[in-house]
Formats: C-alpha cells, structure tokens, sequence
C-alpha cells in the first residue's frame, strides 16, 4: 500500500509541474499580446490626434445632365497620408475618385486636388472627405 501511495503522488506531482507550465506559458502569451494591442492602440491614438486635413475648395464642372467635382485640400496635420487611401463621400454617398498626381504619400502642407465624377444632381451638396485615420473634414458646393 505505500508503493500505490507513492506512485499516486508522484502522478499528482508531475501532473501539477505539467499543468503550471502550460498556465505559465498561456499567461505569459497572452501577456504578450495585450501589451502589443496596448502599443499598437496608442500608435493609431498619436497618429489620429496628428492627422488633419481642409477643403480648400469645391468646384463642380459644367452642368450636362452630369459633371465632374474638383475637390481641393491641404493635408494640415503633421502625419504624412496615402492620397489613394481617402474616402469620398457626396451627399452621404461613397464615390470613386481619381487624381493627376503621381505620389500617392501626401505629406503635411501640400495641397491636393481629386476628381469625382459623373456626379448628378442640382442645387447644394455637400462633400465629405475622410483619411485612413478617420479624420474628416466637411465642404458645400452648388450646382
């Protein structure tokens, strides 16, 4: 009986060595990982306080039946953005867009102009214009 008990604890023992070691292992992963998502979240954090952008001007084309929007911005942060990474929207609407510049990094104080498109409609409209961070800026134009 006191080889069986032996044996036993012995089981238990290695068992217990086991099983710390596989906690220890898991916690300090997933340590890991809340630390990088922790640098990763402020990262995005400095980067969307030193993103800002301005509509310069919108200036819609000659009116038949549809027209072409010219959009002008300055990249006013001091983060350098990607152009072709921008979101357009007219009237709430996601739009295509297409610019004359061979860079696609806009870097802080230039200014920028994209085309949309077959746009249709008269009257007032408004443009929205939103970077990779999520900042955005607002502007009106008439047709």
């Amino acid at each position: 009986m006191g080889f069986e008990v032996s044996v036993v604890v012995t089981i238990f023992f290695i068992s217990a060595v086991i099983v710390g070691t596989l906690s220890y292992t898991i916690l300090t992963t997933s340590s890991d990982i809340a630390a990088d998502a922790s640098a990763e979240q402020h990262q995005m954090q400095s980067k969307r306080l030193n993103t800002d952008l301005e509509i310069d001007n919108s200036v819609a084309g000659v009116f038949n039946g549809t027209y072409d929007l010219t959009v002008t911005m300055t990249n006013t942060g001091s983060e350098t953005l990607r152009f072709d990474d921008l979101n357009v929207l007219i009237d709430g609407s996601l739009k295509e867009y297409s610019f004359s510049d061979t860079a696609v990094t806009w870097v802080p104080e230039e200014t920028r102009n994209l085309t949309v498109s077959n746009l249709t409609g008269t009257g007032t409209h408004r443009v929205k214009v939103v970077t990779e961070n999520g900042i955005a800026d607002y502007g009106t134009y008439v047709v």
